[in-house]
């Protein structure tokens, strides 16, 4: 591979990682959107990171590197935030990637 190839090539991956990254930080801002709409209109509702999945889709198409790591992140940053907390529930996945694990059950702070 020559020069110019390689440069070419490192270009349009690094088009891509910003494309990425940009559609990242909007999927964050939908993904708080849905959980303050969700609270809004139904105060006592108790919800998984995956009922908030539902509404916004995950952050990078599933199967990518890192494609759910954002999820927890975003869970944990709201509660650190006093938007959202911890029941003591927890219920089994229903992504077939999660392989029925257990997930917590969340509600308003």
């Amino acid at each position: 591979m020559s020069a110019a190839q390689l440069g070419l090539q490192l270009k349009e991956q690094g088009q891509t990682q910003a494309e990425g990254a940009a559609a990242v930080q909007v999927w964050r801002v939908e993904f708080v959107a849905a959980v303050v709409k969700l609270l809004r209109y139904n105060p006592d509702a108790q919800f998984t990171s995956e009922d908030v999945l539902q509404r916004v889709g995950l952050p990078r198409p599933a199967g990518t590197s890192n494609a759910n790591n954002a999820v927890g992140a975003m869970m944990s940053g709201l509660a650190k935030r006093g938007i959202i907390r911890k029941t003591t529930k927890r219920r089994p996945s229903t992504r077939t990637s999660s392989h029925g694990r257990e997930i917590a059950v969340w509600c308003k702070a």
